[in-house]
């Protein structure tokens, strides 16, 4: 059965009664293998987008994680961009509930499609955005952020076996550098009469960044007791590469099951910490933006949660 007459069929099933109507408008009609093409170019659409967002500038990283994310999605919905619906996306944040992912992962591939078919929709490629109509999911971030409290940050120290793994834990939670941030540093980048050393961040923005005493005391052990390599943080085999990424996450995740830490450990949790700490200790929210290189300031008071005794404390000296 061609196209035409697969068609005819349909709208008469659809609207019985009219079926000489309907045939009599179908046959003014041509309908060629170019209707074919509608079931799918999302790949091809997905292709210029990251290419759009590459020249806007957006990182290595982040176009990664869109290529990643949309390349789900066109395994699930596999359509021409102008026929996916928002049922079409509910049903695949649905497919992400039931594949187990936390609300904080699924809220990132909703915020990836929304700047998909929003760019979709900018450059007139569709009518009408299927993304409109969804909603960010409620969940708790402070709570999905929870900071290490002083007992907990004591315990993951207590399971700290080697310099290294001490090296690591206070460096990440006395600069609040994010993971990809430590990734590469090599020792002649620091000042170690500052205790500083800057830092290439999001945007390839560059930023001073500081860490503790404790810090370089772990630091200046575990450089000493290594004697190879130019990284900052070093494999443990030769050549003595600098640690990737995916290294020390799991170097991190290890050193939590040590301390028998019941939740799971990774390198954000310690900048959160960080921002945590500092604002107890009475920083200005201005000076923690700066430091964990923040181009806005919410972004800063979400990752700083302020214990109860501090507000209580705050209360009492200016209200009470």
């Amino acid at each position: 059965m061609d196209l035409k007459s697969e068609l005819v069929e349909r709208l008469c099933a659809e609207f019985p009664g009219n079926e000489d109507k309907i045939r009599d408008i179908i046959s003014g009609y041509a309908i060629s293998k170019e209707s074919e093409q509608m079931r799918s170019n999302l790949k091809k659409r997905v292709a210029s987008f990251l290419a759009a967002k590459k020249i806007d500038g957006l990182s290595a990283k982040t176009l990664k994680n869109y290529r990643d994310m949309l390349g789900q999605f066109i395994v699930q919905v596999d359509k021409h961009v102008a026929r996916i619906s928002t049922d079409d996306i509910r049903g695949y944040i649905g497919f992400l509930a039931e594949r187990g992912l936390k609300d904080s992962s699924i809220q990132t591939h909703i915020n990836c499609l929304r700047s998909f078919f929003s760019w979709l929709d900018v450059e007139d490629i569709i009518r009408k955005n299927p993304m409109r109509k969804i909603k960010s999911l409620k969940f708790d971030r402070m709570r999905s952020r929870r900071p290490l409290s002083p007992e907990e940050l004591e315990q993951l120290r207590d399971g700290c076996q080697t310099y290294k793994q001490k090296a690591l834990i206070e460096f990440l939670v006395s600069s609040g550098c994010r993971l990809g941030e430590i990734v590469g540093l090599r020792v002649d980048q620091v000042d170690w009469q500052s205790r500083s050393v800057v830092v290439t961040g999001k945007g390839d923005k560059d930023r001073t960044v500081y860490f503790s005493v404790r810090a370089k005391m772990m630091l200046k052990s575990y450089l000493a007791q290594r004697k190879v390599g130019h990284a900052l943080f070093a494999s443990s085999r030769t050549p003595y590469d600098a640690m990737g990424a995916a290294a020390i996450q799991k170097l991190v995740r290890q050193i939590g099951v040590q301390a028998h830490e019941p939740r799971r450990i990774h390198p954000h949790i310690l900048r959160h910490t960080f921002a945590s700490n500092a604002v107890n200790g009475g920083m200005k929210i201005a000076t923690i933006q700066q430091l964990l290189g923040h181009s806005d300031p919410k972004t800063t008071c979400i990752y700083a949660e302020m214990s109860p005794k501090a507000v209580q404390y705050e209360y009492e000296q200016i209200i009470a």
